[in-house]
């Protein structure tokens, strides 16, 4: 392919090696021969698999990323030749998306989120800001729709965005294909992704109450420092059963496989108390703890139900319900036989179905089309 074929990969919030952004889009992007820029939050440019990360300063805190790292990026993106396609992912740059359009490049809003109920979980915005960014998402997402090109993350975001290409956040397998499924005698429970109160932080060290004291619990995602704090008071009295790792920042991709790579795993937690923004969305921890063959005790949400319980890999479960998620760890810690043939299950769905290898194939079509 030319390498004129210029694709730079905008990313004000997340991470420099997401998981999406880098180590799928834009590895794949650059591997099928496209020259792909990262314009993210660094300590320095350099090239990484192929991708070439251009830094912008490290951000304070959320101020700084409006205030400061956005003009920055603003400027780098305009400085770029007219046939360069801009590719960004949260809603925070639909203004610089909108300008760059208006500038005469090509322009893609990548939709990871359901933004717009995800500003209804933010505990420190007063209600009436709430309801404010709410329809000020609504219509600005609208607005990108109709004016630029548009991806999904998820099934159901296509009620919002029927034009939009789905590139759905199936996991990619390099690092799960020879991995060795048998768990003899299992001794922990794991939970992956950011750590929160809404995603049923609480509610997962109230488990260590129940369970037997030989059962650990170890958390590996992003962790404010508050809350990590607040668990680790919670936890005090379970006398080191807790580990969270992920208090200090990002938790690089590498270091989460470490830990699916490891033979103490009974289950992988998905037992998030139900709110608009997580019942109907399917968390990309599903695919990886099948990947990882891990069976999976998740919320009893129907749309979560809709998928996972043709596939039997796991068991759903009341969320406020702590004794009925216990008893579901328990079942599953009891039989190897059961255990075995959930994580099979989930290993053969995702080789065969829930993985990027088809969505590699739509993004790529979708760039040949647009450049």
């Amino acid at each position: 392919m030319d390498k004129k074929n210029k694709i730079v990969q905008l990313a004000n919030a997340h991470s420099n090696f997401d998981n999406r952004i880098f180590n799928k889009i834009s590895k794949s992007l650059a591997s099928h021969g496209y020259d792909v820029d990262l314009i993210v939050q660094h300590d320095k440019d350099e090239t990484v698999d192929g991708v070439h990360i251009k830094a912008l300063p490290i951000a304070e805190n959320k101020m700084d990323r409006f205030v400061k790292i956005m003009p920055r990026l603003f400027y780098k993106s305009i400085q770029y030749p007219p046939k360069t396609v801009f590719h960004f992912h949260e809603p925070e740059l639909l203004p610089v998306g909108f300008m760059l359009k208006l500038f005469g490049y090509t322009v893609i809003y990548d939709i990871h989120e359901d933004n717009a109920t995800g500003i209804l979980q933010k505990e420190y915005l007063p209600e009436f800001f709430k309801r404010v960014f709410f329809r000020l998402i609504v219509f600005l997402e609208k607005v990108a729709h109709d004016q630029l090109h548009t991806i999904i993350a998820e099934e159901y975001y296509e009620e919002r965005f029927p034009k939009a290409l789905k590139v759905l956040n199936y996991p990619k397998l390099d690092w799960a294909k020879d991995l060795d499924i048998e768990r003899g005698n299992p001794t922990s429970i794991l939970y992956t992704g950011s750590i929160t109160i809404d995603r049923g932080a609480v509610n997962h060290i109230e488990l260590l109450k129940y369970l037997d004291d030989s059962v650990k619990l170890k958390m590996i995602g992003v962790c404010a420092f508050s809350v990590h704090e607040d668990l680790k008071r919670k936890a005090e009295d379970y006398s080191g059963r807790l580990e969270i790792i992920g208090a200090s920042g990002h938790v690089p991709f590498k270091k989460i496989i470490e830990q699916y790579r490891r033979k103490e795993w009974i289950v992988g937690l998905a037992v998030f108390p139900e709110t608009p923004h997580y019942k109907r969305k399917y968390l990309t921890k599903f695919f990886e703890y099948m990947a990882a063959g891990l069976p999976i005790i998740y919320s009893d949400f129907p749309s979560w139900r809709k998928l996972l319980e043709p596939l039997n890999v796991g068991i759903p479960v009341d969320p406020e319900n702590t004794k009925e998620v216990v008893k579901a760890i328990q079942k599953v810690k009891d039989s190897d036989a059961l255990r075995n043939s959930m994580a099979k299950n989930g290993r053969k769905a995702v080789l065969e179905r829930y993985n990027w290898d088809e969505e590699e194939r739509k993004l790529l079509d979708f760039f040949k089309k647009i450049t």
